[in-house]
C-alpha cells in the first residue's frame, strides 16, 4: 500500500493576516499564490514550490485553544543574500533579533521577529556547499 506525498507546506496562525502576509512579501522574494482574507499562501517568486500558508487565528477551523497554544521553534529561510533580507526588515521596521552574523557552520544569519512573535532565521551561505 503506498501513500504518496503529492504536497507538503507550513501554516502559521496570524491575528493579522494582512501584515503577516505583507512582512514576508517585503523581506523574502515570496510571491502570493492564493490570497483571501482569512488565508494566504506564499510561494517563492521564481523557484522550488515551497508553500508558506498565513490562517487567521481565529478562524473557525482553527480548533479552539490552539491558537493561543505556545509551540516554540524556528522558521528558516534560505536565501542568496542575507543583507538584502536584513535591509528589507530594517524598512518595514521589524524586530531585528540579530544583525547578520558569521555562523561557525559557513553561513551568515539573521534573526528577525514577524508581526507574530514568530522567530525567523534567514541565512545565506558564505562558503561554497559541499555535497
Amino acid at each position: 500500500m503506498s501513500n504518496k506525498v503529492s504536497r507538503i507546506f507550513y501554516t502559521m496562525l496570524a491575528q493579522d493576516v494582512e501584515a503577516t502576509a505583507t512582512f514576508y512579501t517585503d523581506i523574502l522574494d515570496l510571491k502570493r499564490h492564493f490570497d483571501s482574507d482569512w488565508f494566504v499562501i506564499l510561494t517563492p517568486v521564481d523557484g522550488p514550490v515551497i508553500e508558506l500558508a498565513i490562517l487567521d487565528a481565529n478562524n473557525p477551523i482553527v480548533p479552539e485553544g490552539m491558537a493561543a497554544r505556545a509551540t516554540g521553534g524556528i522558521l528558516n529561510f534560505v536565501v542568496a543574500d542575507v543583507h538584502i533580507a536584513h535591509a528589507a526588515a530594517q524598512q518595514a521596521g521589524a524586530n531585528i533579533i540579530s544583525p547578520p552574523t558569521a555562523m561557525p557552520y559557513g553561513q551568515e544569519r539573521l534573526l528577525v521577529e514577524d508581526p507574530n512573535g514568530q522567530m525567523i532565521d534567514v541565512s545565506s551561505p558564505t562558503v561554497p556547499m559541499q555535497e
